[in-house]
């Protein structure tokens, strides 16, 4: 009769209750990793906060620019912009108007 000592295959029960055990074993080692192994590269987290910056203002870049191009398309249009704008900042007035300059009272 021939012995079959070196084709020995474990039983079913035991090969699952093995790779339970190893599985338990690796959630185990997994849970209780340190936090510094998974937090992230302190670069990374600094440049990211940079690139939110970056698109913050690049929205508020993005609305001056549209409200600019508002006015400058109002100056080109709107006739009572262009007079609003000469008043304002060239000081010009009708012919037919009267100016008065109030001076600020400096005690106050």
């Amino acid at each position: 009769m021939k012995t079959l000592a070196d084709m020995h295959v474990a039983p079913a029960l035991r090969r699952w209750a093995t790779r339970f055990a190893l599985a338990l074993v690796v959630a185990i080692l997994i849970g209780y990793l340190p936090g510094e192994a998974l937090r992230r590269d302190p670069r990374a987290v600094k440049l990211d906060g940079q690139v939110h910056q970056l698109e913050d203002e690049a929205k508020e870049l993005a609305a001056g620019n549209a409200a600019l191009a508002r006015e400058v398309e109002a100056l080109r249009t709107d006739v009572g912009a262009i007079e609003d704008r000469a008043r304002a900042d060239l000081g010009m007035v009708y012919p037919d108007e009267i100016v008065l300059r109030v001076a600020k009272d400096p005690a106050r």
